[in-house]
């Protein structure tokens, strides 16, 4: 028992022999709850929990969600996760090909820096060669 409560005091159970974490989701996500008018128990606003409060809106007529903001509830984590992955690929591979094109002006400068320093090589010994005789 102690190790029980030693393993949950760190937050980590037992499920079929392997460690798993304790914190489990006991509320819905927040895309899954549906609000109400009503107040819960936990604000503390009403003393009584049965009573409800007066809807917002009549009870025959219910609010409509759009289907374009029904769509991006259901759908816009998972696009905003693609857009920030493509973003990222995209940038990395920006980098790296600017990376790639900046070696490839560095060694083309050097190229003609090592021709340009062994024609100056060339002309010095022509120099020297031409006073010599």
């Amino acid at each position: 028992m102690a190790t029980r409560l030693g393993l949950f005091a760190l937050g980590v159970g037992r499920q079929q022999g392997r460690l798993w974490p304790v914190v489990a989701r006991k509320i819905p996500s927040s895309r899954y709850i549906r609000f109400s008018t009503s107040s819960s128990p936990r604000s503390g606003s009403s003393s009584n929990p049965n009573s409800s409060p007066s809807p917002a809106t009549p009870s025959g007529e219910s609010k409509k969600k759009s289907p374009h903001v029904g769509f991006y509830q259901v759908y816009g984590r998972a696009l905003s996760k693609v857009m920030l992955m493509s973003l990222l690929v995209y940038q990395g591979l920006y980098y790296g090909w600017m990376y790639l094109e900046h070696l490839e002006v560095k060694h083309r400068k050097e190229g003609e820096i090592k021709a340009l320093e062994q024609k100056i090589r060339d002309l010095q010994e022509e120099k020297t060669g031409q006073r010599a005789t």
